[in-house]
């Protein structure tokens, strides 16, 4: 976070984002840039750590033809922290209990979870956060639904009519109650279920943290008041559980301003309720299927309104609204983004998720442009402090929000999105030294740090054009080295490049790492 007195200010943030001149409305692109580093000047110490996100899906199941590639592919990438997220919207893969118990029986069924789980497990290292957060909708007073027994069916209308004021405990209490279950089917070996009946799983996970729901507002339309009251019964119920454990909360998109003003705020929670470690919200921001408008949208168009999803510009001036917010309620309170991407609409008025479009009617080039956002918006939550910046997603299909796949499902093969985070990953982490850094344009995103392994600088074309990138004024004297992610890289590994002199070709949406 930034912490108070320190010379990183918010001013410096935005000039840094895009030299001197900051994040400036679209313009032509320039066919040259500079960029310059002051090793000596060193801004900040990074917390941040590049991760991902795998939810519960039809890939995941492990009678599709894609579960090994997919593992594959995530455990290669060597993120910590990785969020393993059992979203509703794939209902039979994600929920262990969707008939309400009766006073003589009882309706768990974890075989897919089980099985999820221990993929994750076995494909992940670090730490590791995990999302159960669906509400059964048993929980609420409305008309029950025929869940498909496909447990890999898309199934978005079984949220449909649910909404905060319709819980049938709308204290939390309830809810808590099926969390803690969870919670020690899989960290304590069983559990004891709602008539006394006990059922042992065998389960001694470790899990360091704990989402609690996931976008309440639009999956149960639960507003922050009622959010507030079920947090912190969820949080109070698991804590008694497993003390180490921390929770992210509130997992919202679009309303973490007014969200923030209230939940951050401990008059409005329990006296009993445990200080809030994180406050995590996502980022999504729209735009058509055209290479031409994608500088616009996703690198440098100002916020439209106060619930849209942001351009990496404007993403740095909301989370400076949050992070203001959070230093004056609950300053010790860490804010991160768990899940962000972009969606590419290929027909108007196409809601994104739903979209059922198969991978080859999202433009070729789209894939670098869905990673240049992200390495962006790394840059932006490295330069402010946050502890995590999460890439979403792994899996990504006809109706689970394909465009921000990070796994190309016909070949079988990680797409440029994925390498993005690789090679920053590869590169970058907590530790690294910041240190002063200018780009003549706001159309090349660059950050330097001396790492572990060298200096480095992360450079990012916001643009559908090749820019030349001088670098002279970084390095002096010094052979150079670069990793890129392009359209000549492709699924492949980023491409290896040595460099003649101090210039660099970075092709359209390129991510590079330049190391001397």
């Amino acid at each position: 976070m930034i912490r108070k007195g320190s010379c990183f200010s918010f001013a410096a943030i935005a000039a840094l984002l895009a030299g001197a001149g900051g994040f400036a409305a679209a313009q032509a692109a320039p066919e040259s840039a500079s960029v310059k580093a002051q090793w000596s000047q060193v801004q900040r110490v990074s917390d941040t750590v590049p991760t991902t996100q795998i939810l519960a899906h039809r890939f995941t199941l492990r009678t599709d033809p894609h579960h090994d590639a997919l593992f594959r592919a995530l455990k290669n990438l060597h993120t910590n922290d990785t969020r393993l997220q059992f979203w509703f919207s794939v209902t039979r893969a994600a929920l262990p209990e969707l008939k309400e118990p009766t006073a003589t029986q009882t309706f768990w069924d974890f075989q897919y979870m089980d099985a999820l789980v221990a993929d994750y497990y076995a494909n992940t290292t670090g730490k590791h956060h995990i999302n159960m957060g669906s509400i059964p909708r048993w929980m609420f007073k409305v008309t029950p639904v025929e869940v498909p027994s496909d447990p890999g069916a898309s199934f978005y209308p079984y949220t449909d009519g649910t909404r905060g004021d319709l819980l049938k405990d709308p204290s939390g209490r309830q809810f808590a109650e099926y969390q803690v279950r969870l919670y020690e089917w899989y960290t304590k070996g069983g559990f004891t279920d709602e008539i006394g009946k006990y059922h042992r799983s065998g389960h001694h996970y470790k899990i360091d943290y704990w989402g609690v729901l996931n976008e309440p507002d639009f999956e149960n339309k639960i507003t922050v008041e009622q959010y507030t009251r079920i947090y912190d019964a969820v949080t109070m119920a698991i804590h008694k559980i497993d003390p180490a454990v921390q929770f992210f909360g509130p997992e919202v998109s679009g309303a973490e301003v007014p969200w923030a003003k209230y939940f951050l705020n401990p008059k409005n929670h329990n006296p009993k309720a445990l200080p809030i470690a994180y406050f995590s919200f996502h980022n999504y921001v729209n735009a058509p299927n055209d290479p031409s408008t994608w500088h616009a949208k996703y690198f440098t168009d100002p916020e439209t309104g106060p619930t849209d999803g942001l351009s990496a510009a404007a993403l740095v001036e909301r989370t400076k609204q949050v992070m203001k917010i959070r230093d004056e309620l609950s300053p010790r309170t860490k804010v991160i983004l768990d899940e962000m991407g972009t969606f590419d609409v290929v027909k108007p008025g196409e809601e994104a998720c739903r979209a059922n479009e198969p991978y080859t009617a999202f433009h070729p080039l789209y894939w670098n442009a869905n990673g240049a956002n992200w390495a962006a918006n790394f840059i932006t939550g490295e330069r402010l402090g946050m502890p995590l910046v999460s890439m979403s997603q792994m899996v990504g299909y006809p109706t689970q929000c394909p465009s921000i796949a990070m796994f190309d499902p016909d070949t079988m093969q990680p797409n440029a999105h994925y390498w993005a985070l690789w090679l920053v990953n590869h590169h970058f982490g907590p530790g690294d030294k910041l240190t002063k850094t200018d780009s003549s344009t706001d159309d090349v995103i660059a950050q330097a740090a001396i790492t572990p392994k060298g200096n480095k600088i992360l450079l990012v074309n916001t643009t559908d054009r090749s820019v030349d990138v001088n670098l002279a004024g970084a390095y002096k004297n010094a052979s150079l080295h670069a990793q890129v992610v392009d359209q000549a890289s492709g699924e492949q590994v980023p491409r290896e490049e040595t460099l003649t002199g101090s210039n660099i070709k970075l092709a359209p949406f390129a991510v590079a790492v330049v190391s001397q």
